[in-house]
Parts: structure tokens; C-alpha cells; sequence
């Protein structure tokens, strides 16, 4: 029964969900629906106003911030790289990793453009991924993300800016990478929601409905637009 208000607008309402560990689930609904702002009570960049919010049976606030968001991996649409190389950006996931072990990571999403850059990984990136395609500058978020190795991934329409045969692919190599960790995936493209174990539905901040590809083709109006 979570919801959020922010001064004072209700825009989380009576959201009620279970995800299992281990599971990949997508949240779907049309843009301003709420997507976003649910993933953030995640992490706790929002606190939920009302209702409750646990991971592993603890409510969230009863988490160590830094261990709550240490077991958390997270790429978004927007990316923000730093004035920094490739590597540098790609290890910030977690700065204690050697460059081997960066490159080893990156294989997954960046490394065949990376490695067609003028220096490679030491290409130095402008401050916001100047002179990166939105598609590049994704991956290398994908990249920053899975380097934590985290029990939880979520990822925020962070394959949108990619054409559907890199997503795909992608996607192959991630669910081989981070198999049996448990997965959130916002997004509207149904061809990134299809194989996931369950699909959530929001629209107007309320969890509409939920279920799979196949079910809410069946019967929800919304998903079958």
C-alpha cells in the first residue's frame, strides 16, 4: 500500500507488488505514468509517504543507506559520464576494481566500440558523454552498473537509445552475466517486457495491473495499445 506525495501532489498511489529474488519483471505504462518514480523509492532517493516498503522482509528504512545502495545496481535513460577516460567512468561503478577487471565487465555491453576508439579505454570522455552516441553512452552505464556485481539490478529504460538488434543481444549477454539475481526493467518497448517473469502496468501513478506478455494482451487495454 505505497504512496508518494511531493508538495503535496499525490503522484504514487496504493501501489501494491511482490517481487521474488531471482526474478526479472518490467514495469511498464505510457510516459508521466509513474515508472521512474517508483524505482526511486528503490534506493531511497524518495522515501514513500505512506505505506510500506521492504527488501528481504525489512522495511527499507531499516537499512544501512550505504549497504542498501551498495546492493543495488542502476542505469538510467539520462547517463551522466565524467570528464574522465572510458575506464575511469565504466569503474566508477565501484572504484576499487583494476583496469583488467573493468575491461573484463565491459565485454558485456561496450568493448566492440570502445575498442574502436583512438585510445581505447583511455579515450578521455567529455563531461556528459560529449561525442558519444545516446546508444554509447547507455552502454557504458550498463557497464558502470553490472560492475558492482549487486543481488539487484534495475534498469531504466537504459536500452532505449539502442536499435533493437543490439538490445537483443545485449540483453543475451546481461541474462548470462547477472543470471539468478533479481532484475527490474522499466521500459516501453514489448519487446524488452516479453520475457520477463512478470510484467507490471502503471498509469496515473497506480499499478493497474500485472501479469504476462500473453495475459495483459488478453486483458489489459492499456498494455495491448
Amino acid at each position: 500500500d505505497v504512496s508518494l506525495s511531493l508538495a503535496g501532489h499525490p503522484l504514487l498511489k496504493h501501489i501494491n507488488l511482490h517481487i521474488k529474488p531471482g526474478e526479472t519483471v518490467a514495469v511498464m505504462g505510457n510516459t508521466g505514468s509513474g515508472k521512474t518514480l517508483l524505482m526511486t523509492l528503490i534506493p531511497r532517493l524518495y522515501d514513500v509517504t505512506s505505506g510500506s516498503l521492504k527488501i528481504d522482509g525489512l522495511p527499507i528504512k531499516e537499512w544501512d543507506l550505504h549497504t542498501l545502495r551498495h546492493n543495488i545496481g542502476m542505469a538510467t535513460q539520462d547517463v551522466f559520464l565524467f570528464s574522465d577516460t572510458v575506464d575511469g567512468n565504466i569503474a566508477y561503478g565501484d572504484s576499487g576494481m583494476s583496469e583488467e577487471q573493468t575491461r573484463h565487465y565491459a565485454e558485456i555491453s561496450a568493448a566492440d566500440f570502445i575498442d574502436k576508439m583512438e585510445n581505447g579505454f583511455d579515450t578521455i570522455v567529455g563531461e556528459r558523454g560529449v561525442g558519444l552516441s545516446g546508444g554509447q553512452k547507455q552502454r557504458l552505464a550498463i557497464a558502470r552498473a553490472i560492475i558492482k556485481d549487486a543481488p539487484i539490478y534495475i534498469f531504466d529504460d537504459s536500452f532505449s537509445a539502442l536499435d533493437f538488434l543490439t538490445e537483443k543481444n545485449l540483453r543475451t549477454a546481461l541474462n548470462r552475466r547477472i543470471a539468478g539475481r533479481t532484475q527490474i526493467v522499466v521500459t516501453q518497448r514489448i519487446t524488452s517486457a516479453m520475457g520477463a517473469d512478470c510484467i507490471f502496468v502503471m498509469d496515473g501513478g497506480c499499478l493497474v495491473d500485472s501479469g504476462t506478455h500473453n495475459e495483459l494482451l488478453a486483458r489489459c487495454r492499456i498494455y495491448r495499445e
